[in-house]
């Protein structure tokens, strides 16, 4: 079944949607576009990142916000079959943490929160028990510390952290990866050293891609996509601006947090999606709020914000129900995507849709409120929800 707007309800939602694209109300940060290299030197913790030590390298950013000057981190790494070799660059004088894996918001995430204090580097590993919090040490959960080298270093306002731990961990407090792997991440800068503090300058999220054995970066070239990797990848980057379009116009309608935090969240898949579009010479539709070549995409869209717009309640159920379709569309473009870069980004995407899901669907159960899937099997949400 379709649902439509009259003309005047279009009108509206694009107006609407192109005043907070231009009015600042939901900031946009830049795209994280992924440098990539042949790594040439020998990697080294000793605080200072150098030319050729790291095979991939991302700039991620938040605008200044509500109780946030606003920041930025550079993420660089690299990895082989057993080790993964970190640098993060962020811009403060104080804490800085990087989060593994976390199923919603910073639940479950294994953390590295690290400083320098006094030239020295300081570098926890940590678990979070709670969506907000609290992050606590390994050792002190009865786990393990394992962070085998690290050093840091500050200048010039900012801070840099370089640290070393193995992709398969066997403490249950800490999260394994395999190479190859698309690594959900979420980041936060503190200007205060006291690792005690709240972070107070910028977080975020994104996708951190683990490179294949070897920890070559990737050498597919642009024309290797099939004709269907092509229009999925088209066709996923609109999906995600959908998602964006309405949680903004969400936001502007309730400011309910959640809308304005994974509206930047969604900016961010349309950027990692973005990445892999422009390394294969892909020409995206024009990103005008509220409007989509793909008419299935701009009939679902017109739907959910219609019935969204009615109340808080409705919102957050049309966005729970936009992240089952989401997951089903990714699920079926990862079946038919042969090309690495592609399925690595679509993983990456994939695991952000049902941490989103399990966001809307656990900010309903707070308010008594018992959300029912429209789209997946019962089991697949069960069990994305329950995890």
């Amino acid at each position: 079944m379709k649902w439509c707007l009259d003309m005047r309800a279009i009108n509206a939602v694009l107006l609407l949607a192109l005043l907070l694209t231009f009015s600042g109300c939901v900031e946009r940060p830049e795209a994280p576009a992924v440098s990539e290299q042949q790594a040439t030197e020998e990697w080294k913790a000793d605080g200072i990142v150098s030319e050729g030590e790291y095979t991939r390298s991302m700039l991620l950013q938040a605008p200044t916000r509500q109780g946030y000057s606003g920041g930025d981190m550079q993420i660089s790494w690299r990895n082989d079959e057993e080790d993964l070799y970190l640098a993060l660059n962020g811009s403060t004088l104080g804490w800085l943490a990087l989060g593994f894996e976390p199923l919603e918001w910073m639940k479950d995430s294994d953390i590295i929160l690290a400083s320098v204090d006094k030239g020295t580097a300081v570098v926890l590993d940590e678990y979070c028990t709670g969506n907000y919090g609290p992050h606590i040490e390994d050792t002190m959960l009865g786990g393990t510390d394992d962070i085998q080298e690290f050093s840091g270093s500050e200048s010039a306002g900012r801070t840099t952290i370089e640290l070393k731990r193995s992709l398969q961990s066997h403490d249950r407090f800490d999260k394994s990866f395999t190479p190859g792997q698309a690594v959900s991440i979420i980041w936060a800068l503190s200007d205060n050293p006291d690792i005690s503090q709240k972070h107070d300058v910028a977080y975020g999220e994104g996708i951190l891609s683990l490179t294949r054995a070897g920890g070559v970066a990737s050498a597919s070239l642009p024309g290797s996509l099939t004709p269907i990797e092509k229009d999925g990848l088209i066709f996923i980057w609109e999906e995600e601006k959908a998602a964006r379009d309405i949680y903004s116009s969400l936001y502007e309608k309730n400011n309910l947090t959640i809308f304005l935090d994974l509206t930047r969240s969604e900016e961010s898949h349309m950027d990692q999606a973005k990445a892999v579009i422009d390394k294969y010479g892909l020409v995206l539709p024009a990103d005008v709020p509220g409007v989509f070549e793909n008419q299935t995409l701009q009939d679902i869209h017109d739907r959910l914000l219609a019935e969204g717009l009615e109340s808080d309640e409705q919102a957050l159920k049309v966005a729970a129900e936009f992240e089952e379709i989401s997951i089903m569309d990714l699920e079926a473009e990862l079946a038919a995507a042969e090309n690495e870069d592609v399925r690595t980004m679509y993983q990456g995407l994939l695991a952000g849709s049902r941490k989103h899901l399990r966001s809307y669907v656990a900010d309903l159960k707070e308010q008594g409120i018992e959300y029912e899937p429209r789209h997946l099997l019962r089991s697949e949400f069960e069990e994305t929800v329950r995890v």
